[in-house]
């Protein structure tokens, strides 16, 4: 008479916590004590399947989960469950966490004055690039960039109407936005009235108005 004895599911090779620089690949590797048919693989609660992001390796008895392109959010737990068993360990991902300290923040400049942008960031020595409505900006007589530590500063002298736009500043993949508004004295005239214009009336869509006597 002959017995086979059924091996018992276990892992003879857990997983082991992985650090990665940022932008490069993971890889979580594991050995169980038999062939089976199918293993999950869980990024917290969340079930991962094969893609761009994840590639998922059975090769019998070994089982390997590759992480593409690591970034901070890839950071967390992993867990590999197998007919009920699982193993479990954390992926960090380093690098610059950079962030800004101070962001961009709305102005609004008489036409002809110096609109002045600064912001503030965690690490020194960081570029900055600025845009303007999503085209780059490129220092000129009237475009002045300049950094000193984490202090970045954009300066657009003589600024007209017409540079009324969206500013944008860009470091390593992190943005800040803010708007500028140039405005100026305007006179709206029409007979007998003269209706003044003034920068802070205007923005609040008021106007102060002035009754002329017929001449």
């Amino acid at each position: 008479m002959s017995y086979l004895l059924e091996i018992e599911m276990n892992f003879t090779d857990p997983l082991k916590d992985v650090s990665v620089p940022e932008k490069k690949q993971a890889k979580f590797e594991c050995s169980i004590t038999k062939d089976v048919p199918k293993v999950m693989w869980f990024k917290g609660s969340d079930i991962i399947t094969s893609g761009n992001k994840y590639e998922i390796i059975d090769d019998g008895k070994k089982h390997i989960l590759i992480i593409n392109n690591c970034e901070f959010d890839d950071e967390g737990e992993y867990t590999i469950e197998v007919l009920g068993k699982t193993s479990t360990a954390k992926l960090i991902v380093e690098g610059m966490r950079l962030k800004f300290i101070s962001e961009l923040k709305d102005l609004i400049v008489k036409e002809g004055k110096i609109a002045r942008f600064e912001l503030e960031l965690s690490h020194e020595n960081v570029s900055v690039v600025w845009y303007k409505n999503e085209i780059k900006l490129h220092p000129s007589r009237t475009v002045i960039t300049h950094f000193e530590g984490v202090r970045h500063v954009l300066e657009m002298k003589e600024v007209t109407l017409d540079d009324t736009c969206e500013i944008k500043a860009e470091a390593k993949g992190i943005t800040t936005k803010a708007k500028l508004l140039v405005i100026g004295n305007f006179f709206l005239h029409i007979p007998f009235l003269i209706i003044f214009y003034d920068v802070t009336w205007s923005l609040n869509k008021n106007a102060k108005t002035l009754i002329m006597n017929e001449s």
